[in-house]
């Protein structure tokens, strides 16, 4: 009997490359399918994460409800979020930035105020032949730096109102009562009236400077306040004195408030018992009896 050894090693070699193959194969579609379950397995695992994070957003009795916009109708419940300390200390936050902001403005018009008088000093103006000439050119000089300074000003008011918009929508009494709330709400009251005078705004800085002398005792005893508070009182008396449709109560009112004022500016800064304020004295005293007089007339 014959065997062909040849034919037999040709047959394992080619069944061999089919064991091969077939191994390569299975192992192909082992790893495919261990990759689908894989990326099966994360999709799960996100979506149980997106429904677990929509859980916690969410009441767990009302994980139905979509509120994402959501906008109630009746804001008394709304308004409740104001009342946390958090909530406040953002609108601080708020409002000291705003308030930051009004006196960058301020420092910059200074500096550029400063610029052009260094300019204007610098020129030798040798085309001026007559002394008219020269206070022409003051009074030119002195405009362009009104100018600068009253556009400033103006915009500087804009973020200081901001500012104290932010400062009187804090509730949360912690704030209000923090040293960091008082501090920042006296330097923009100050910041505020002072820039308010100076464009000859006077009105809106008689509420503040009302409120300003009621912070603490500090403010209650700042001679300055006092010192804006009878110019913007005097004002108000010189503004409605000619007005016919306006009370004599409503007059005399401010000629007090005005006299008032400038009593107690005179008291903390000379004193009760010093020539200066006894002298005032006799001067209020003689303007309201001469209101009086006019009025018992009339």
């Amino acid at each position: 009997m014959y065997f062909d050894f040849k034919g037999f090693i040709m047959k394992f070699i080619q069944s061999k490359k089919a064991v091969c193959a077939f191994i390569a194969l299975f192992a192909f579609f082992s790893i495919s399918l261990h990759s689908q379950e894989a990326t099966a397995a994360a999709s799960d695992a996100e979506k149980k994460e997106a429904v677990a994070k929509s859980d916690e957003d969410s009441p767990s009795d009302m994980t139905g409800w979509r509120v994402t916009d959501f906008q109630p109708y009746i804001k008394a419940l709304a308004e409740l979020e104001k009342l946390s300390d958090e909530y406040s200390e953002n609108l601080l936050k708020m409002a000291i930035d705003e308030y930051s902001t009004g006196l960058d403005i301020l420092s910059d018009m200074e500096v550029e105020v400063n610029k052009l008088k260094a300019v204007f000093a610098k020129k030798n103006n040798l085309n001026e032949r007559w002394y008219w000439q020269e206070i022409d050119r003051k009074n030119q000089e002195k405009r362009q730096i009104s100018y600068l300074k009253y556009e400033a000003k103006v915009k500087s008011i804009t973020y200081f109102t901001r500012a104290i918009n932010h400062m009187d929508d804090i509730q949360s009494v912690k704030i209000k009562a923090d040293t960091a709330y008082i501090n920042a709400q006296i330097k923009l009251f100050q910041a505020y009236v002072s820039t308010q005078y100076d464009i000859q705004n006077l009105l809106p800085c008689i509420p503040v400077l009302e409120r300003y002398v009621q912070i603490n005792e500090k403010t209650k005893n700042d001679v300055w306040a006092y010192n804006y508070m009878a110019s913007c009182y005097g004002f108000m008396e010189a503004s409605t004195a000619k007005s016919r449709i306006i009370s004599e109560e409503e007059k005399l009112k401010w000629k007090q408030k005005k006299n008032r004022s400038l009593l107690t500016a005179a008291e903390l800064k000379y004193g009760i018992d010093t020539p200066q304020y006894k002298h005032l004295k006799e001067t209020v005293e003689l303007d309201e009896k001469k209101s009086a007089s006019i009025n018992d007339f009339r």
